[in-house]
């Protein structure tokens, strides 16, 4: 009985100690992006050299994730992938502080893209603290997590350039990064059995419908949020006046609503059914794209961004859960790298192509471009994700 308790408090003592580490990760990446597009627009005025700058931090994600995970999968551990992930995230914030060039700003967003490869072995080693059947609640909590330390360092950021220009930001995520690695140090991880990975067993993956699914529709919402949220809904806001501490709000509103959103999302996510749950979620969030698009002053910015967010603290957390749900817990490290990447896909794409359809037809127009993209793209994608998972039960049924 006493062994059994103390394997309780063991679990909960590493639960809360990777939730802290999750916390001071997302600090450290988010401290300094409200504003980023904007700094970045002083090194250039090219917004497609902007947004390829942006586009770094997906890109580089995108290209990383599937190995990190065949990576832990093979080892059958994810702590050391976890604290060279934060190594990069210090440094890549470091670079870009000191950085007197677009080319630097690039290295430097493309050392925190390799840094957000961390989040897949923070998923696997999170969940596996778990029972399977509580995949979609674990992530949901780790979410939370994560959403609180976005929404605390992206309304931090306007004060912090206010009192020490950019340069503080980019600092304290370095040192945030540090505290990360310390908590991730003093946890205790069980190692698992090695598992050899093969090309074979990596397609396979890549055919379940049950994962890729969720993993692309991640990836047309992503597309948005980044070319939206955090790309160039800063520059769209300084046109009409706003200041840094404004920006940083505008940003830090959207990750509120977000956090919101997650946090009701681990109430609800057993009560009800998720591809409702989806739906609903997919057409408030494209609703808070076509607000900003049809509003013409800074308080539809902030309605805009705030129904974004809330609609995504109830999707992300609830398609990360069903991407690796069905996945055999040998294999579920490195279906979480394919869903981390492929979904990535979109965090490069959406600053990217924000960035070309901007500078040639202006922030509004590639706002209302990528709505209409998002409600034909994510609608397709549920609609196939249903009827798969209908025949799934009936298969299953027989």
């Amino acid at each position: 009985m006493l062994h059994l308790i103390g394997i309780t408090l063991n679990k909960k003592i590493a639960r809360i100690l990777f939730l802290a580490a999750t916390f001071l990760y997302w600090i450290s990446l988010y401290l300094y992006v409200p504003t980023l597009s904007t700094f970045v627009k002083t090194r250039t005025s090219d917004l497609a050299v902007v947004g390829t700058v942006l586009s770094m931090y997906g890109l580089w994600q995108a290209i990383m994730r599937i190995p990190t995970g065949i990576g832990v999968d093979k080892l059958g551990r994810g702590k050391p992938f976890i604290v060279i992930g934060m190594l990069f995230a210090a440094a890549g914030a470091l670079v870009m502080a000191y950085s007197q060039s677009v080319t630097g700003l690039a290295l430097g967003r493309t050392l925190t893209g390799f840094a957000a490869a961390t989040w897949v072995p923070l998923v696997a080693v999170f969940s596996r603290m778990f029972e399977p059947k509580q995949a979609v609640y674990a992530t949901s909590i780790l979410w939370l997590s994560g959403s609180i330390g976005r929404m605390l360092a992206t309304s931090s950021n306007g004060f912090l350039n206010s009192a020490g220009g950019y340069q503080l930001a980019f600092v304290l995520a370095a040192v945030a990064a540090g505290a990360a690695i310390l908590f991730v140090l003093l946890s205790r991880e069980e190692k698992r059995e090695a598992h050899v990975v093969s090309v074979s067993s990596i397609a396979k993956l890549f055919r379940r419908a049950d994962l890729m699914l969720p993993s692309c529709i991640s990836l047309v919402l992503q597309i948005s949020t980044w070319g939206i949220t955090f790309s160039f809904l800063a520059i769209k806001a300084e046109d009409f006046g706003a200041n840094d501490i404004v920006k940083s709000l505008l940003v830090s509103l959207n990750l509120v609503a977000l956090t919101s959103g997650s946090l009701l999302n681990t109430i609800i996510t057993k009560r009800v059914n998720h591809v409702y749950l989806l739906l609903v979620s997919i057409l408030a969030f494209v609703a808070g794209i076509f607000v900003m698009v049809a509003g013409g002053a800074l308080p539809m910015l902030y309605l805009g961004t705030m129904l974004m967010g809330i609609a995504i603290g109830f999707a992300y957390p609830t398609l990360m859960g069903l991407s690796i749900r069905e996945v055999e817990p040998s294999h579920r490290t490195t279906a979480m790298g394919i869903h981390q990447s492929v979904y990535a896909i979109g965090m490069f794409a959406g600053p990217w192509l924000g960035g070309i359809i901007s500078d040639s037809a202006g922030i509004s127009t590639m706002f209302g471009v990528l709505a209409v993209f998002t409600l034909v793209g994510s609608y397709a994608l549920l609609t196939a994700y249903w009827k798969h998972h209908r025949r799934q039960n009936t298969t299953e049924g027989r």
